[in-house]
């Protein structure tokens, strides 16, 4: 889901749809300066993750987007206090204390 949601063609085609409603392919291409190809194979990937809908008229899923994006930030979060927690522990338990005969 990482991959879909930021990739920047389809973010930015995501925003579009949600910022100017529904668009067919065409209208969304130009709107973006992109390929109708290009959009088309984006929506594709973005219709089977569930965020989009549509073929003829593509329509963004605000709600369906933000469950995503909270998902992804749960995710990334856990990773964040996993790497956290390893980076303490191997600090701990490789570090010697220093001890100076001085």
């Amino acid at each position: 889901m990482a991959n879909i949601l930021m990739n920047r063609t389809r973010s930015r085609l995501v925003r579009f749809l949600i910022t100017c409603g529904p668009a067919s392919c065409s209208e969304a291409a130009v709107a973006l300066g992109l390929a109708r190809s290009t959009v088309r194979r984006h929506a594709a990937l973005l219709s089977e993750a569930g965020i989009i809908t549509g073929t003829a008229t593509l329509g963004a899923e605000p709600d369906q987007v933000k469950r995503q994006l909270a998902d992804l930030e749960a995710a990334f979060q856990t990773a964040e206090i996993d790497f956290k927690n390893r980076v303490t522990d191997a600090s701990h338990s490789s570090v010697a204390p220093f001890h100076s005969r001085e």
